[in-house]
């Protein structure tokens, strides 16, 4: 699937190229992609200063937030190497990249994604274990945990770097052809050459089996989380009932908003997967399904930042800081 993933057909470089025959919904859709990576790349950013401003001042970073730089990074990169050619490409601007340059570039972006799926997983996990009871296993699993945050994210970022090596030998820059149909095109790339149906059932495997392993690990994870939140609610509800105050724990927070983030993910991750399955089924080519596509790709990496910027204490701080020291 992560093939169709990126294809955006090959008519995509004929749809925009003149300014003159532009639409209001064409306008709209550019405007869209521009709104969605500066968004992105924006609040990524703005998490990766917060969290590093607590390591400048000398504090040791939380485990999570370890955890959410590294998350803050993947999309960062993916905004980078997927949102803004993507964005290019709807302005109208082909024939940008080289060989050398779409290799790059299409290797990044799906190294990337597959950090931004292996690290939420991760988080997700990570946080499992945090709440779980605290009895002698899962005691030694929590230590087990905290001492290899660290160890875990290089990891992932090793693993899918070295998933990903193949991508390369398959794309390369356009090439034209007078039979275009035989030949897949990504928009600003294409496959370097024809491949068997051998090597495209092994392509597969490779793409997706990775995704398979981290998206059973969230959902377990997300799973298990729900049904201990749900106990420990029932098993405090007296409490609340005697009380005016029903502020959660703030680990009952971080665990809500780590559940928002798996949550976001899947929901992007099958909507896009409905749409693949629905264009490699019917051999659909229409022009808004590869839109769709590689907008809710890029979905994830621009609402995972503004859920943390809201339900996160310390970012909210730090937006405070920030302000007073503008205001006088």
């Amino acid at each position: 699937f992560q093939t169709h993933f990126d294809m955006t057909g090959s008519f995509l470089n004929n749809v925009f190229h003149d300014p003159m025959t532009m639409t209001p919904g064409d306008l709209i859709l550019r405007l869209l992609f521009v709104l969605q990576t500066g968004i992105g790349v924006l609040g990524n950013t703005f998490l990766l200063l917060t969290y590093t401003s607590t390591a400048c001042t000398g504090q040791a970073p939380r485990p999570t937030h370890l955890i959410l730089t590294n998350l803050a990074v993947a999309n960062v990169f993916f905004l980078l190497f997927k949102g803004i050619p993507q964005m290019i490409l709807i302005w109208g601007v082909t024939h940008t990249l080289g060989n050398m340059g779409c290799k790059l570039v299409t290797y990044f972006h799906r190294t990337a994604r597959g950090l931004s799926l292996c690290i939420t997983g991760h988080l997700s996990s990570f946080q499992a274990i945090t709440i779980s009871p605290r009895t002698g296993g899962w005691m030694k699993l929590k230590d087990a945990a905290l001492k290899k945050v660290g160890f875990s994210c290089f990891l992932c970022w090793i693993s899918n770097l070295l998933i990903n090596l193949f991508v390369p030998v398959r794309v390369g820059a356009l090439q034209h052809s007078h039979n275009a149909t035989r030949i897949p095109n990504f928009g600003l790339c294409s496959t370097s050459k024809k491949h068997t149906m051998s090597d495209a059932v092994i392509y597969v495997i490779l793409m997706t089996s990775s995704d398979v392993v981290f998206m059973g690990l969230m959902l377990g994870a997300s799973v298990y989380m729900v049904l201990l939140l749900h106990r420990h609610h029932q098993r405090v509800r007296h409490i609340h009932t005697l009380s005016t105050s029903h502020r959660f724990s703030p680990e009952a927070k971080a665990t809500q908003t780590i559940l928002l983030l798996a949550t976001a993910f899947i929901f992007f991750y099958f909507i896009n997967s409905i749409f693949i399955i629905y264009h490699s089924v019917f051999s659909k080519s229409h022009i808004w399904l590869h839109h769709m596509t590689t907008f809710l790709a890029v979905c994830y990496p621009t609402v995972s930042p503004l859920i943390l910027i809201l339900r996160d204490p310390q970012t909210l701080s730090f937006c405070s800081f920030m302000w007073k020291k503008k205001v006088p």
